[in-house]
């Protein structure tokens, strides 16, 4: 059974992909531990250790960068700061109250749960987040897709170090390509989180629940 990399590894390997493959991707430097202190304090939630340090390897990607994860950018602490404050907000005033997501496994139904940490953006309102309060504890930092417009909450990995691993190796398989004037292929990261959505947890192959 192969063991996941730390987190730090992984993300070491990922910019250097980047650098070479694909050079507009471009990423922050690393965040201040002030700025993911003032998030915890004003969203009440814990930011999961491995978040924590992803941010302070690279606190997301730059507003210009072409999005590591397919085309979708890995946000710096503000913009995980304000995504996460505007959907709290919008749910406290009853705009997702008339709304119903579908059922899935070890995910709280909810149109939008406020224990979610929005960290890749779409930039048209749909998130990759990471779960602080999942139904089952042992499941705290799973990663999830959040679909502002479409009811399905498809569970994408059991942890950020396991989702972001299965994308270093589906990059240097040459899985994914990059054009500069397209970005990566057919919605590329999308495919390895969604084919087989249940299907990446902290063990590699492990089917953790059918549909």
């Amino acid at each position: 059974m192969n063991q996941i990399p730390p987190i730090t590894t992984t993300l070491a390997r990922i910019q250097t992909w980047m650098r070479q493959h694909a050079p507009d991707v471009t990423f922050r430097p690393p965040a201040k531990p002030t700025a993911v202190d003032n998030f915890e304090h004003k969203s009440g939630l814990d930011v999961p250790e491995r978040l924590r340090q992803a941010l302070f390897i690279m606190d997301g990607e730059t507003r210009k960068s072409a999005g590591m994860i397919g085309n979708w950018r890995f946000m710096a602490i503000e913009e995980i700061q304000a995504a996460w404050g505007l959907l709290h907000k919008l749910a406290g005033k009853g705009a997702f109250k008339d709304l119903a997501p579908k059922n899935t496994p070890y995910i709280r139904k909810a149109w939008w749960y406020s224990a979610w940490i929005p960290i890749v953006a779409s930039d048209t309102g749909d998130y990759f987040c990471l779960d602080t309060d999942p139904s089952e504890p042992e499941r705290h930092g799973q990663v999830l897709l959040f679909l502002q417009n479409r009811s399905e909450r498809p569970l994408i990995a059991g942890s950020l170090e396991a989702w972001f691993d299965r994308i270093l190796r589906d990059l240097e398989s040459g899985l994914y390509h990059y054009d500069p004037e397209q970005g990566f292929n057919g919605e590329a990261f999308l495919w390895s989180a969604l084919e087989g959505k249940h299907l990446f947890d902290d063990i590699h192959g492990t089917l953790i629940a059918n549909e």
